[in-house]
């Protein structure tokens, strides 16, 4: 997963030493389950996420076509057609704790651990981009069924 960070920003993010972030991922130490809890939280993740292949973390949950999404107070929700013209990413989070996401899903999935949850969207007028709060979780409208499906391919 890209979150955008050098090692050291996430390693503080996840508070752990950069160091011992490092023999992590090169795989010189074998983390406790306390470590696991942190990387996953860092990430906005399961546990259990972290041991499984790649493809299979970021996969939409089956059998389940329209997840519920995070709704402004105005009625847009986050949806599929968010993803930021420049980078091809979704960006989530207030200016201060921004993170981008190269998938819906897992932007999405980062969105649930939020408290509230706050995404970037374009303004009204077109010009720049502004962040929104979530008020309510419904499901996806049918609208962004078509450019959903196009994130599970």
């Amino acid at each position: 997963m890209k979150m955008g960070l050098s090692q050291e920003d996430f390693a503080n993010h996840a508070e752990i030493a950069r160091s011992y972030m490092s023999r992590v991922e090169r795989g010189k130490a074998e983390p406790k389950f306390s470590v696991i809890q942190k990387l996953s939280t860092a990430l906005g993740v399961e546990p259990k996420t972290l041991f499984e292949p790649p493809s299979e973390a970021i996969k939409p949950p089956a059998n389940k076509p329209l997840p519920n999404v995070p709704f402004a107070k105005d009625g847009t929700c986050f949806n599929p057609s968010l993803r930021q013209a420049q980078t091809g990413e979704f960006a989530v989070g207030s200016k201060s704790d921004r993170r981008k996401f190269k998938g819906f899903y897992e932007a999405l999935h980062y969105l649930e651990t939020m408290k509230p949850a706050e995404w970037v969207r374009p303004t009204a007028s077109g010009k720049g981009s502004g962040v929104v709060v979530a008020v309510d979780w419904k499901p996806l409208p049918k609208q962004y069924l078509k450019a959903l499906k196009a994130e599970k391919s």
